[in-house]
């Protein structure tokens, strides 16, 4: 089965979708589950109409930390699906949604692990695909080389089909480490256009540019 990313909010607009700063990507492939939820709902709202996307059906929803421009739309996601369960690192709760707090690395579902809360603050996904692992990262405040590995380790993997998220405005060296454990890399929201101009510059054949309203198949990647 091939699995699906629509990306429902970057930091970067497409023509006829709502915009602002945030990360929201929708996972399609065994599991159906949202990884963040953007800042506002409305954007979410506006964005799945428009692409066409169901945000109810949902298995479970995956938040990478407790900042607004993650988990601002999740009370939408929560009034859609009642009662569906949110793995989050310790620290909030939202109305509708059942609150599963992560802390170690392991897996949260068949062939889906998480990193653990890395720091006690931020965690990363990791999803078996046909082609590979594919890593969905939300800010990477503890470095998304950290958050990688941590992932390669709990799911036994050598090396990651695609890594895709926000970087945080990475380091070269850290994105020279990123690049030797990922055939794929979509720097996205807080990645920072220098990063992004570093990875296409250095890595092409591994860069991948994705926007509000891009859709991956993930067999052999590149769409951008």
């Amino acid at each position: 089965m091939t699995m699906r990313l629509t990306i429902l909010n970057d930091n970067i607009p497409s023509k006829g979708l709502l915009n602002d700063w945030g990360w929201s990507v929708l996972v399609e492939e065994r599991h159906r589950f949202l990884f963040d939820a953007d800042t506002r709902g409305d954007v979410l709202a506006h964005n799945s109409k428009a692409l066409g996307i169901s945000l109810k059906n949902l298995d479970f929803a995956v938040l990478s930390h407790w900042h607004g421009d993650h988990y601002g739309g999740f009370p939408l996601i929560g009034r859609l699906n009642p009662g569906l369960r949110l793995y989050a690192p310790s620290g909030g709760r939202i109305e509708g949604l059942s609150v599963f707090e992560v802390r170690e690395a392991g897996e949260i579902s068949d062939g889906i692990w998480t990193s653990g809360a890395l720091d006690g603050f931020e965690q990363a996904v990791g999803i078996e695909a046909p082609s590979g692992l594919v890593i969905i990262v939300g800010c990477s405040h503890p470095g998304v080389d950290r958050l990688t590995e941590a992932i390669l380790r709990v799911s036994s993997y050598k090396k990651a089909h695609l890594v895709i998220g926000g970087f945080h405005y990475p380091s070269r060296k850290t994105l020279d480490r990123l690049a030797e454990m990922a055939e794929f890399i979509a720097p996205a929201h807080c990645s920072g256009d220098e990063a992004k101009a570093y990875m296409k510059r250095r890595y092409p054949e591994k860069f991948v540019e994705v926007r509000t309203g891009t859709v991956l198949e993930v067999e052999g990647v590149p769409a951008g």
